[in-house]
């Protein structure tokens, strides 16, 4: 480090550095209680009040974590705040954040700003603005456009996106789109409640309509069971498909597809859709009630 000072005397290095970590930590990406170096051209620091602020590039490292700010930042070390500018990139394991500002509102919450990138695992979290709760693993998109999406190339887009990671629950709000490329699957509605583990099964509320290879349902509410390969829908359904050989085969709408409807479908030839689609070997289900 460069220059270490405050407007009395300068500090020691490791002083200014624990103040630093300690105010920046938070638990996401640099643990506690662990081995740190901290880099930046200049940090002034009052050990009085706690606060303090880096000039240039600021890198701090810890347990195999780095965080990284191009545009330097404040920070209060007593409140456990911190505000860094200027593209803000932060790695640990396989987690990574990127975003032009990063907030630290205290050890346990978190808010990137501006481009804000949130990847875990597979799974990547897009938007104007996400925050991040340590204590809960709890993720909410603000500003609009929001995107989740997974390294298999399936990814669902929405006004606001919040994400449990211990749970695995999504919950999508403000027309929502899908799509899951390896299932040739395609969705939307205006709202999106997506359960990613035990196979997956996202449920679209709201004007919703999903569509497989070629076969598409709609309804006031689809749930698409991937694991079961299976697909119920509720209120003003209608049903599009494509007579085949195997007739509504893939994920969602294999063999043994199910729909719940609650109207007569649509007459062709003195027969409905769901007529037809029972001919064709399709499992449906009608409620009539």
């Amino acid at each position: 480090m460069k220059n270490f000072k405050t407007g009395r005397k300068l500090l020691a290095g490791a002083t200014v550095a624990t103040a630093l970590i300690f105010a920046m930590s938070g638990g996401t990406l640099l643990a506690q209680n662990a081995p740190f170096s901290v880099n930046a051209d200049t940090i002034e620091y009052d050990m009085n009040s706690g606060a303090g602020k880096a000039t240039g590039t600021v890198v701090l490292q810890q347990d195999g974590g780095k965080i990284s700010a191009r545009g330097g930042g404040v920070f209060n070390s007593k409140n456990k705040t911190a505000h860094l500018y200027g593209g803000v990139t932060g790695v640990k394991g396989d987690q990574r954040i990127e975003s032009r500002e990063l907030v630290m509102h205290n050890e346990n919450f978190v808010s990137a700003i501006g481009d804000a990138r949130i990847t875990k695992g597979d799974k990547t979290l897009a938007a104007p603005q996400v925050d991040y709760h340590e204590d809960t693993q709890t993720a909410r998109t603000s500003g609009g456009s929001a995107r989740l999406s997974a390294t298999d190339g399936s990814w669902i887009t929405a006004g606001t996106i919040s994400y449990d990671a211990r749970t695995g629950l999504v919950e999508a709000d403000g027309g929502v789109k899908l799509a899951s490329p390896p299932r040739n699957l395609t969705g939307s509605g205006d709202r999106a409640i997506y359960e990613t583990k035990d196979g997956g099964t996202v449920e679209l509320i709201g004007n919703a309509i999903a569509t497989q290879n070629g076969n598409t349902v709609s309804g006031q509410r689809l749930r698409l069971n991937n694991a079961g390969g299976t697909t119920s829908a509720q209120g003003n359904v209608k049903l599009v498909y494509f007579p085949k050989e195997k007739a509504l085969d893939g994920r969602a709408f294999g063999q043994g597809a199910k729909m719940v409807a609650n109207n007569d479908g649509h007459r062709a030839g003195g027969k409905t859709v769901i007529d037809r689609a029972r001919e064709d070997g399709a499992k449906v289900e009608v409620d009539r009630a």
